[in-house]
């Protein structure tokens, strides 16, 4: 029978991707830990943690969801579970999680930023619709999960753009929302979750080799011109599977992902007490500032004077 429309129209709203987060300030043997958390779909919740130093002795896991999915954004970690199982975790692993009601804690090795998604129990099981091959033991009250695994290509891109995001406005928390959703769609063709429906590997593991080691010459040298022909010599990998490798494996151009860098580097040095907004373009490689400044705004939807740390 068809559902009346003013039913339909009339029903309450369970959730809002325009709201703002939540924040707070976990303690944990008196050291804190900064929480924003997004209000997602039902059951399942987006959150940023950042611990802002090294700590000598573990600390409680601040998450308390069913089941969760972690991105070490920046920094290293030990994480112990049960205090037996202990995971060494550095930026750009990925982490799966079920306490099942056995203590977890962590350590950050230096400053360090995590993002997850937390599920409650009947989202976890309605995660069986995007895996037909999702382990059982995911999904039992009873028994504990902790793993830790590296991420790379998309996955890798797509966990970075979001810990680059702020959820500060309309405008970012929409994109937290799909992006994360995005994220997790990648995470759930994983072989821990559908060993049968793997991510297809690159053709080689030389040429994965090879991609990575371009991403990350762009990472720590931002400021210069890459060119294509360089970057090819540098990797030794010829330009068109370069080319063709970096737009499959990473969801965008070898110079769309050099603009990505830029800009996130760019908004973390505005952020920074007495930025200067020619400074920055020009330590992110923009002698233009003009054409800097139309590029942030491309990236973030504001200028970058707008970024300026009041």
């Amino acid at each position: 029978m068809e559902e009346p429309i003013q039913s339909a129209l009339t029903r309450e709203t369970t959730y809002c991707p325009f709201k703002a987060p939540s924040r707070s300030l976990a303690l944990s043997s008196g050291s804190p830990v900064e929480l924003k958390r997004f209000e997602q779909r039902p059951g399942m919740s987006f959150v940023r943690a950042t611990v802002s130093d090294a700590l000598a002795t573990a600390i409680d896991w601040p998450a308390r969801s069913f089941l969760q999915i972690a991105f070490v954004a920046r920094g290293s970690l030990l994480v112990l579970q049960g205090g037996e199982d202990e995971k060494s975790c550095q930026a750009g692993d990925w982490l799966l999680i079920k306490p099942a009601q056995v203590p977890l804690t962590f350590r950050p090795l230096e400053p360090t930023q995590l993002l997850w998604i937390g599920f409650d129990q009947q989202a976890s099981q309605g995660l069986t619709g995007f895996s037909d091959t999702l382990s059982p033991k995911l999904i039992d009250s009873s028994t504990p999960h902790l793993s830790n695994h590296p991420s790379t290509g998309r996955l890798l891109s797509i966990a970075l753009e979001l810990a680059a995001l702020e959820g500060d406005n309309t405008r970012e928390r929409l994109l937290i929302e799909s992006k994360s959703l995005e994220w997790l769609a990648l995470i759930l063709d994983q072989p821990v979750f559908s060993p049968c429906r793997a991510i297809a590997p690159l053709r080689d593991a030389r040429e994965a080799n090879a991609l990575a080691a371009a991403a990350r010459l762009m990472e720590q040298r931002y400021s210069e011109e890459h060119s294509i022909a360089n970057l090819s010599r540098a990797v030794h990998l010829n330009e068109f599977k370069l080319k063709r490798g970096f737009k499959e494996h990473y969801g965008t151009t070898i110079f769309g992902y050099l603009r990505k860098v830029r800009m996130e580097k760019a908004r973390e040095m505005l952020r920074s007490p007495n930025a200067s907004v020619i400074e920055t373009a020009n330590a992110v490689g923009y002698s233009n500032p003009s054409h800097f400044a139309r590029a942030f705004k491309q990236a973030f939807g504001i200028n970058p004077s707008e970024a300026i740390a009041s």
